[in-house]
């Protein structure tokens, strides 16, 4: 198993799509001085972790009032090269207080042999496939909460630019034509 890789305060955080829609491969990416780790997501992934790291860090603001700064979501794009070290099939948020940083975390495969349940915990734990080979890569990131906020902004956006969903069975619609199962 390869030690686990840690970013602490990285330059940069992002999110975005690459290819055209309906044939995107989703990424995030670290940036540091020294580094930059670029990890393949599910599209669901970067959808859950936007709406889940803005409610998150809404509920800590209470008890930790955040800076008003804000950064463009353009602060939160990609940057080449966007060859993925991993693909996720867990992702977690947590959040260090003494240091005030968000951690997101980033695993290869899952640790509990319950893959196949359905009803997991943690919203953000999206498992990908049944195979578990060993415990493979872990990341951990830690970044601001404005650096969040702009990778959520982006994820956000990178997902809703895809595929219209049809009106009648919200499958994705191709722009060459859609068969929708309810017109059968």
């Amino acid at each position: 198993m390869p030690d686990p890789i840690e970013l602490e305060d990285v330059d940069a955080l992002g999110t975005g799509a690459v290819g055209e829609p309906g044939q995107r491969a989703f990424y995030l990416q670290a940036r540091s001085a020294e580094a930059q780790l670029t990890v393949l997501v599910e599209k669901e992934q970067i959808a859950l972790l936007a709406t889940e790291a803005i409610a998150f860090l809404d509920r800590i603001a209470d008890d930790y009032p955040e800076d008003p700064i804000t950064l463009p979501s353009a602060a939160a794009e990609l940057r080449e090269p966007t060859v993925p070290l991993f693909r996720a099939r867990l992702i977690g948020l947590g959040f260090d207080p003494e240091r005030e940083l968000v951690l997101i975390e980033l695993r290869e495969h899952t640790t509990s042999e319950d893959d196949d349940e359905d009803d997991l915990d943690d919203p953000l734990e999206l498992v990908i496939d049944d195979e578990d080979d060993g415990e493979g890569y872990v990341a951990r990131i830690y970044a601001t909460r404005p650096q969040v906020r702009a990778m959520a902004a982006r994820g956000a956006r990178e997902v809703a630019a895809g595929r219209p969903p049809c009106p009648l069975c919200d499958m994705p619609m191709d722009p060459a034509g859609h068969r929708c199962p309810r017109w059968n």
